[in-house]
């Protein structure tokens, strides 16, 4: 049982230390990402409007960094099959498309009917 316990808490510890390193990199690290980008783009051009794109483009990446855990969640609640039959054995429900050739065009002339 004393196996168990040590196994839960070192379980326990790396995850705890997952969610930090996922602050520092979201927090620290974007925001000295953004902020070199924004740099560098001003001293290659020497514009201002250059910078405040590349600015933009720095926090729109932030943002959908900071962002990308609810957009995964929420594609499972958005995205349903609308009535479709349970998947059992690995098949699911087929279509299937039936081509009548057109009286008078020949074989291999095209003019199928949908």
């Amino acid at each position: 049982m004393q196996d168990m316990v040590l196994l839960a808490d070192a379980i326990n510890d790396v995850n705890l230390l997952g969610i930090r390193v996922n602050g520092l990199l979201t927090t620290t690290v974007m925001t000295v990402m953004v902020s070199i980008s924004t740099i560098r783009a001003w001293r290659k051009t020497q514009s201002v409007l250059a910078a405040g794109g590349a600015l933009l483009g720095g926090v729109a990446l932030w943002y959908a960094v900071m962002t990308a855990p609810a957009f995964r969640d929420s594609v499972g609640e958005t995205i349903k099959p609308g009535g479709a039959p349970p998947v059992t054995e690995g098949r699911g429900p087929a279509v299937v498309r039936v081509v009548e050739p057109v009286t008078g065009t020949g074989s291999g002339r095209g003019g199928e009917v949908l």
